[in-house]
């Protein structure tokens, strides 16, 4: 029974050849890609993995040699647990039959939890620059030390990757420029990309361009929500047999396939980690 295992992995597959909604923001693009897997599953009981049905995520992986395309991720993460981060990037890997990642981009966002409701950096989607948020928020990189230095444990984490060459450029979303420039202090393996929100700050601060140019750091913009997937949102999916009531999300990856020499996007999908409760 998929419900003995202690740990599921669940796969969106390529979502670039089913219907999507225009301008949906990227937690609703997953929980509809869910909703899709929950009307017609493919569970691998042994291996502890749902997926979606009729899925050519491999056969566009394999569809030109490895140095013709480009792969990058981004692992969304609430939890400061190492584990999970090598969760994610070891099932990523496994899921696309390769043996690298040419960059990663990892967006930690420590919750706080105020009467129930799951919140980040003080708000519940979009992403702020530490230097911008409001006087009322919850959470500020700037005031919680414990916070950069469980950043600094999943860096390192991240380090053996690109020491191993499984990942070849490594990035960092959503910091102010002082945590930024803490991170770059300390670690060995640099960080490549600085991913910014700007819907929260329409204006990516000077200091931080300035800091970027000069350590040659690719700066980047998005507009993710730092909480992914709501550790309640499993209980709107109970489509039997897809029924994920008993377990919570833990990470969640995505991933994007790039044609190098066109820069043509031809996959891209979600890679979720869920633990039993």
């Amino acid at each position: 029974m998929l419900y003995d295992k202690r740990n599921i992995i669940i796969s969106t597959g390529n979502i670039l050849n089913v219907n999507k909604k225009a301008g949906q923001k990227t937690n609703e693009e997953l929980f509809d890609c869910l909703s899709l897997i929950a009307s017609d599953p493919v569970i691998d009981v042994k291996a502890g993995i749902i997926a979606r049905n009729n899925d050519d995520l491999l056969v566009k992986v394999k569809e030109f040699e490895r140095n013709n395309i480009k792969i990058g991720a981004k692992v969304f993460l609430n939890h400061s647990n190492p584990n999970l981060l090598h969760d994610a990037i070891d099932s990523l890997l496994k899921l696309l039959e390769i043996d690298h990642l040419d960059n990663l981009i990892l967006a930690y966002h420590p919750l706080n939890e105020t009467n129930g409701i799951e919140k980040s950096n003080g708000h519940q989607n979009g992403t702020s620059l530490g230097s911008s948020l409001s006087k009322d928020s919850l959470f500020t990189w700037s005031e919680n030390p414990t916070a950069v230095d469980e950043l600094k444990i999943l860096w390192q984490a991240l380090e053996t990757y690109a020491d191993d060459k499984r990942i070849c450029q490594l990035g960092i979303a959503d910091l102010d420029t002082d945590t930024l420039i803490n991170l770059y202090a300390s670690s060995r393996v640099k960080p490549a990309i600085s991913q910014i929100n700007l819907s929260a700050c329409c204006v990516v601060p000077p200091s931080m361009q300035e800091f970027c140019a000069k350590n040659e750091i690719q700066l980047l913009t998005h507009s993710d929500s730092e909480v992914i997937i709501a550790k309640n949102s499993f209980k709107e999916l109970n489509n039997e047999p897809f029924n994920l009531q008993p377990f919570t999300p833990t990470w969640t990856s995505r991933y994007q396939v790039h044609i190098k020499c066109r820069g043509v996007l031809t996959a891209k999908g979600f890679l979720l980690g869920a633990a039993r409760n």
